[in-house]
C-alpha cells in the first residue's frame, strides 16, 4: 500500500491545527478559517484528472551578487561534492538534491538520465480513484527514496522537468504529470479530526509546493478517501504553522532582543524550518492563500534578515565553547547559510519582500560567509573524505552532501544564474 494510504489513521489534532510551539496558549494565533470564496464562484469538484499548468513567472533575483574568484572556486568545490555523491544511482534521495543543484538534465554515474532512472528504478504503478498512476515510496528496503512526502515531485517541478516528459514505472509507460496527479489524489487533510496524508506539519512543504507548482487556477479535487481539497486551505494551514512556530522569534525581533536555539518552535523543523519557509514562499507567491498569508510572509522576510547575524553569532560562540565539535558546527553553518540564500533570493524575486539597502548588503555578505564556511570544511578535510565520514557518522555525511546541493542552489540564485519559477 502507498505510504499515503498508511497515513489515513494518523491524527495530527492540535499538532496540526493549533501548532503549539511551547509558548503560552494566549500567544498562539487562531487557526486559519475556511475559504471565504462565495459559493457561486466555487468550481465544482471534478473526478477527472486535471491537466498541469506551468508557473506563470520565471524570474531571477533583483539583487544579483558579482561572482569573485573565491565564489567560483567555492562553486567548483561544492559541485565536485554533488557531482560525485549526488549522482549515485543507488541513492535516490541524493539524486534529488543533485538535480536541485545541477538541473533537470543531471546524468548519473551509470550514464543514465536522473529523471528516467528515478522513475524506472524506484516508482511503481499504484491504483487510486480508478486510475493507475506512478508513485514513489518512502523507501525501498534500506534505500531512502522520499523521507518527506513528494520530495522528488518538489524537485522535478522546481528545476523545470516537463510534466509531459515520458517516463516508465514498473514497466508501464506514463508521463511525469501522472506522478503529480497521483500525489494530488492521495493528498488529504480533514478539518474534522486532523487526520491527514501528511505525517506531520513538518512533512507538508515539499508536497504543497509540488502540487501548487502545476496546479490550474481555482483547483479543487476530491482525495481518494472522499475529502474535498483546495490548495488555498493547505497554504493557509502551512503559513499558519510557520507563523506560530516562529512566534517566539517574531516577538524577539519586535523588541530587538536575541534568542537561543534549544530545539524549540521552528528549530524542531527540518533544516531549522527552511523548507517550511520555502514551501510557504512558493505557495503564496503562486497565488494561494490570501492577503493575510501575503502579510505573514512579509513578516517572515523581516525575520530572515533579523535571524541571519544572530544565528551566525550562535555558531561562533558554540565553536569557541566546543572546539571539538568544529566540523559538525561548520556543517550546520553550511546548512543554515545555503538555505538562507535560497530563501532570501526566492522571497525577493517573488516580490513577497523587498529588502532594505542594508538588507541587500546582508545578502552579499551571506555569499562571503558561505565561501568562508566551505573553505573551513575544505581545510578540515571533510569534503575530501566523505566516504570515511559516512562510515563514522551517516547523518553528517548526509548533511554535507544535501547541504552542498542547497548551497549551490543558494549561490546560483544569488549570482542570478539560476531562476525561480512561480
Amino acid at each position: 500500500m502507498r505510504r499515503r494510504a498508511l497515513a489515513l489513521t494518523l491524527t495530527l489534532g492540535l499538532a496540526l491545527w493549533a501548532c503549539c510551539s511551547g509558548e503560552e496558549p494566549a500567544e498562539i494565533p487562531a487557526p486559519p478559517g475556511p475559504s471565504e470564496t462565495p459559493a457561486s464562484e466555487t468550481p465544482a469538484a471534478s473526478t477527472d484528472l486535471p491537466t498541469p499548468v506551468l508557473p506563470a513567472h520565471t524570474v531571477t533575483t533583483p539583487y544579483p551578487v558579482p561572482a569573485s574568484p573565491d565564489v567560483e572556486k567555492t562553486l567548483e568545490v561544492l559541485k565536485g561534492v554533488v557531482g560525485t555523491y549526488a549522482t549515485d544511482p543507488e541513492d535516490p534521495w541524493a539524486v534529488g538534491h543533485g538535480m536541485l543543484a545541477l538541473g533537470p538534465d543531471l546524468q548519473l554515474s551509470n550514464g543514465q538520465p536522473a529523471v528516467d532512472w528515478l522513475f524506472s528504478q524506484y516508482a511503481q504503478p499504484a491504483e487510486v480513484s480508478g486510475h493507475t498512476l506512478p508513485a514513489f515510496p518512502r523507501s525501498v528496503g534500506d534505500i531512502r527514496v522520499e523521507p518527506h512526502t513528494d520530495l522528488l515531485l518538489k524537485v522535478f517541478t522546481e528545476v523545470g522537468v516537463s510534466p509531459d516528459k515520458p517516463i516508465t514505472a514498473g514497466g508501464t509507460s506514463f508521463a511525469v504529470r501522472d506522478a503529480w496527479r497521483h500525489s494530488l489524489l492521495t493528498t488529504f487533510l480533514k478539518k474534522s479530526d486532523g487526520s491527514s496524508s501528511y505525517d506531520s506539519p513538518n512533512d507538508m512543504p515539499w508536497g504543497v509546493q509540488g502540487l501548487a507548482a502545476w496546479a490550474p487556477p481555482n483547483l479543487r479535487w476530491t482525495a481518494y478517501e472522499g475529502t474535498e481539497m483546495t490548495l488555498d486551505d493547505l497554504t493557509r494551514l502551512m503559513v499558519h504553522v510557520l507563523t506560530t512556530e516562529s512566534a517566539f522569534m517574531i516577538r524577539a525581533m519586535a523588541s530587538n532582543e536575541g534568542f537561543e536555539k534549544r530545539g524549540q518552535g521552528i528549530f524542531k523543523y527540518t533544516c531549522g524550518g527552511a523548507h517550511l519557509l520555502q514551501g510557504s514562499i512558493f505557495a503564496v507567491a503562486r497565488g494561494y492563500g490570501g492577503d493575510a498569508e501575503r502579510n505573514k510572509m512579509a513578516v517572515q522576510g523581516q525575520l530572515l534578515f533579523y535571524r541571519f547575524p544572530r544565528e551566525l553569532e550562535i555558531y561562533a560562540k558554540a565553536a569557541i565553547a566546543q572546539p571539538n565539535f568544529q566540523l559538525v558546527l561548520t556543517a550546520q553553518q553550511l546548512k543554515f547559510v545555503g538555505h538562507w540564500l535560497e530563501s532570501a533570493h526566492k522571497m525577493a524575486a517573488s516580490g513577497l519582500y523587498t529588502p532594505s539597502p542594508a538588507e541587500q548588503q546582508q545578502m552579499a555578505e551571506a555569499v562571503d560567509v558561505l565561501v568562508a564556511t566551505v573553505m573551513v570544511l575544505k581545510k578540515l578535510g571533510a569534503l575530501d573524505n566523505l566516504e570515511q565520514i559516512r562510515g563514522e557518522n551517516e547523518q553528517l555525511y548526509l548533511d554535507l552532501v544535501g547541504d552542498s546541493a542547497h548551497a549551490i542552489r543558494g549561490l546560483e540564485l544569488a549570482l542570478g544564474r539560476q531562476t525561480f519559477s512561480y
